[in-house]
């Protein structure tokens, strides 16, 4: 299997992807709020979690570069 983050040629569908996911995670794990599906999270939302995606991309692909 190869690694998604690695082989990504377009990083901003990556990056939906990612917050999309990180979205779906909150949705399940907090059951005493009513969430919308992602394609229904306002603006608001919908930038935090994009933002959320960013940073954790970056801090994987510093994880996993080579020493310098």
């Amino acid at each position: 299997m190869t690694c998604r983050i690695c082989t990504a040629n377009d990083e901003e569908a990556l990056i939906e992807q990612m917050a999309e996911a990180m979205w779906q995670t909150y949705e399940t794990s907090d059951t005493h709020t009513e969430w919308d599906p992602w394609e229904k999270a306002t603006p608001y939302w919908r930038n935090i979690m994009l933002n959320h995606a960013r940073a954790s991309l970056r801090v994987l692909r510093q994880a996993a570069a080579p020493p310098v």
